[in-house]
């Protein structure tokens, strides 16, 4: 096992004459140290995919069913230049905040790649805790995030020129989250933000609270907490969105073909200092 060349510590690789790629155990046991996994030479169809996934936790069924797979509905298919592209992948995020159990492991795999741009940036959100100004640790103390489908909704709806799919802003109700959550695995405080369906930041009695979403998501990805993957045939990269944000790179807009599946996580809870949830 190595590092990206460059790469932050939050980032492992396995080349492509490792077999722990296509070992659920072992990926798991990597992802309880390392917020992003990088997997070189993967030969997987949508179906192996699937059941790689599910080795992770319970595959989760994606929102936006204009991209399922025909065949394999719990695999979403990214392309950029598709009728109904995939909404929201351009803005730093992590997956299905806005639900009551949110994403815990995303699984990506390139199908076709462009020859310049295209690359997915990582930010890891426990360096970002940890480097927090002191006095940003006491204002978010005990603060709750409201996380809303809304947003995706309506840009779903404006991109694919139909407006039933704003009918998921009444499926999925605001959820409110930690702003500052214990990691499922280790309890170690992360900041748990995101600039997709974050919509506001209040303190535990419901006061609005003075850091900004933008601040927040401004301070969480710094270059020094980020790490720029640089796709190519078969690679696969999965990561925990309890510790990683994340965002693709559209500099050049070329055809882009991605396959993502996704499990289901835990309802977050709030970190304390001494380790028993609030």
């Amino acid at each position: 096992m190595t590092a990206p060349s460059g790469a932050p510590v939050f980032v492992a690789e396995l080349s492509a004459d490792d077999d722990r790629r296509y070992d659920p155990a072992a990926l798991l046991t990597l992802l309880r140290t390392f917020a992003v996994v990088v997997l070189r030479g993967m030969e997987l169809t949508p179906g192996r995919q699937v059941e790689l996934t599910r080795g992770l936790g319970e595959p989760t069924l994606d929102p936006d069913m204009d991209n399922r797979h025909p065949e394999t509905p719990e695999l979403l298919v990214v392309d950029n230049s598709g009728d109904t592209p995939v909404v929201g992948n351009d803005v730093w995020h992590t997956d299905g905040s806005f639900l009551r159990r949110p994403i815990r492991y995303t699984m990506l795999r390139a199908v076709a790649v462009p020859t310049s741009g295209g690359d997915t940036l990582y930010a890891d959100l426990q360096t970002a805790y940890d480097n927090l100004p002191p006095q940003w640790r006491d204002v978010l103390a005990g603060a709750i995030g409201l996380h809303a489908y809304d947003r995706i909704a309506a840009t779903r709806a404006d991109a694919h020129n139909n407006p039933a799919a704003l009918a998921g802003t009444s499926t999925y109700t605001p959820v409110r989250h930690p702003i500052i959550r214990a990691h499922p695995d280790t309890g170690s405080p992360v900041l748990f933000v995101n600039d997709l369906c974050l919509a506001r930041i209040e303190s535990g009695d419901g006061a609005p609270v003075e850091l900004t979403v933008a601040e927040l998501i401004a301070h969480a990805t710094q270059d020094r907490f980020v790490y720029r993957h640089h796709w190519a045939a078969g690679d696969v990269v999965v990561w925990d969105n309890a510790r990683a944000l994340h965002r693709a790179d559209f500099a050049a807009a070329l055809p882009r073909v991605m396959h993502r599946t996704t499990t289901a996580g835990d309802i977050p809870r709030s970190f304390t200092p001494t380790g028993e949830p609030a």
